[in-house]
């Protein structure tokens, strides 16, 4: 009896794990989406209201000036991510991916952490972190 129930148990946490994977795969792609596409509405509802992103350069900015960049457009092109893993440690998550684009010319890689909470039944970003891939 307890095997059994040691067995659905693992089942379901696994179920649970996978579904989550998915979830988290999807927004990335949407986050990346948004980005390109200066959704701006997105992010809004995507990102917890005290959301902090660090760019590559050190600084770190908060959801409204996150916003403000984003409604500006991202001035780049040929964007594409790879290396997309992502981690679910509870109502956490962690993402790690590459972007790939073109600003002004040149080919930019940019390694960026995000991680995401489960609020309510719903992930949201709470913060990002960028690194420029030299």
């Amino acid at each position: 009896m307890i095997e059994q129930a040691f067995v659905s148990y693992a089942v379901a946490a696994a179920t649970a794990e996978a579904e989550a994977v998915a979830t988290l795969h999807d927004l990335n792609a949407d986050y990346i989406r948004a980005f390109v596409e200066a959704d701006v509405e997105w992010y809004q509802e995507h990102l917890s209201d005290d959301f902090v992103c660090t760019l590559a350069d050190g600084r770190r900015i908060d959801k409204d000036e996150f916003l403000r960049r984003t409604k500006a457009g991202p001035g780049v092109v040929g964007v594409m991510y790879d290396e997309v893993d992502v981690r679910p440690l509870g109502d956490l998550a962690i993402v790690h991916g590459v972007t790939h684009y073109t600003r002004c010319g040149e080919q930019v890689a940019m390694r960026y952490t995000d991680v995401w909470q489960s609020q309510a039944g719903r992930w949201l970003a709470v913060t990002a972190q960028l690194t420029r891939v030299v």
